[in-house]
């Protein structure tokens, strides 16, 4: 098992789609007409207005930025020079002289854990670039899911971070040698000055294949491809976006990754125990709520979904939690019990969480808002039902979450099991 696997995450599936993905854009085939389309140049305002900046491998990163970014290929080539593969990196950390490395890997997970910043360890010695890799061992030792969803949100935190102050070339390099993106920068603000007004403020343009790699897990309007100006495959970013889009790819290769970790050295497993321990208290501290199983038998799949994940400590978008939160107020749990469902979710912060709980809850004069319709849902990617990943056949008879739980609540009171009748009492609203 090669050390980069800890490094970026890479998994079967993440494999497997990396060829896909090239044989699409150098095949000369029969499929010469996709590849075209995907090598088209720019046809609209960006082909005669602006040159292109390509930035190529050659320009290189500085000890910090490869210890800043241990997804770069700097930062691997430097890893794997000292341990090619897990075995190897075991043996390494066996021996008192790397002791210091095991204890910043363990300072690394618990200040993911404690959503603390992950510092930057920077002893002017090649073995730091070994702390990644080790956190990442003792996480994947763990496996627990709630504790790689910590990790992966400080990591890719820390990232997003850090490129918010990088120059446009390392930016470009990352994209291009990192993770295989074709991402090109639109030149200088006055060589933009010729373009559509609304184009000026994009500072880069990718390739839509790469945005939509990570786009769908924000959820938001502006993340959808129909909302963006697309033109012969390529769409414009801001500086911002690309850089969400960079920690976001980040975070996707820790949470996709999965390796059997076997027996440990008593230096890490002393490590790996210690981390337990903490996470243990941490998991005891953010218990969330229990809701009652005939409350939640009646909630819709979405709902469902939603607070499932939740309570596993997933990450929720910010779509999710508003919808989840302004539901459970609106079918009568108090706000302590609202927080409580979101206790265990790797960025919470409790005050925060108070003021937007109370926030949700008393707009409209104490009524509250109201969660968003199953259209909404729909557009933000949050329906299984629409996804086709499950089913309910009541959700074609209504076009609401608060409208299901009702009519579904009322079915459990009365002991209904037979959904035969909506199709006879009631017109569809919606067909999946």
């Amino acid at each position: 098992m090669y050390l980069e696997f800890l490094i970026l995450g890479r998994c079967q599936e993440a494999f497997r789609y990396s060829l896909v993905h090239r044989a699409a854009r150098s095949s000369t085939t029969a499929g010469s007409m996709i590849t075209s389309r995907l090598t088209a140049r720019p046809t609209g305002p960006w082909k005669s207005s602006v040159k292109t900046k390509v930035i190529t491998a050659s320009a290189g990163l500085t000890r910090l930025q490869m210890l800043r970014y241990p997804f770069s290929v700097e930062a691997r080539e430097l890893s794997q020079r000292q341990a090619r593969d897990v075995e190897t990196l075991v043996s390494l950390l066996e021996t008192s002289r790397n002791e210091y490395v095991v204890e910043e890997a363990e300072n690394r997970v618990i200040a993911a854990l404690d959503q603390s910043e992950i510092l930057t360890v920077n002893n002017n010695d090649d073995r730091d670039f070994l702390i990644y890799p080790t956190s990442r061992l003792i996480v994947e030792k763990i496996g627990d899911s709630r504790l790689k969803e910590y990790q992966a949100e400080a990591e890719s935190k820390a990232v997003n971070g850090h490129l918010e102050n990088e120059k446009d070339d390392i930016v470009l390099h990352l994209c291009k040698s990192a993770f295989s993106w074709q991402v090109e920068s639109t030149g200088k603000p006055v060589q933009r000055a010729s373009l559509p007004l609304w184009l000026r403020t994009f500072d880069f343009r990718m390739r839509f294949e790469d945005f939509l790699e990570i786009a769908p897990e924000f959820h938001q309007s502006p993340w959808k491809l129909v909302n963006r100006y697309l033109d012969a495959g390529w769409l414009p970013v801001q500086g911002l976006e690309l850089k969400r889009l960079m920690s976001g790819k980040f975070k996707q290769l820790i949470l996709m990754s999965s390796l059997e970790v076997r027996t440990l050295p008593a230096r890490i497993t002393e490590a790996v125990q210690r981390v337990e321990s903490e996470l243990r208290g941490k998991i005891k501290t953010t218990q969330p709520v229990k809701i009652t199983e005939s409350i939640v038998t009646a909630f819709p799949p979405c709902i469902r979904q939603m607070h499932e994940d939740s309570i596993r400590g997933k990450n929720l978008p910010h779509e999710a939690r508003f919808a989840l939160a302004a539901f459970l107020l609106k079918i009568g749990m108090s706000q302590q019990e609202v927080l409580g469902v979101f206790k265990s979710s790797p960025d919470f912060v409790s005050s925060l969480a108070e003021y937007q709980v109370r926030h949700i809850s008393s707009k409209s004069g104490g009524e509250g808002y109201t969660p968003p319709g199953c259209r909404k849902l729909q557009g933000n990617g949050l329906c299984p039902v629409y996804q086709g990943l499950e089913y309910d056949p009541l959700c074609e008879y209504v076009k609401h979450p608060l409208g299901f739980y009702k009519t579904r609540a009322w079915e459990i009171m009365k002991g209904i099991e037979n959904h035969s009748w909506y199709a006879s009492k009631r017109k569809k609203q919606q067909s999946f």
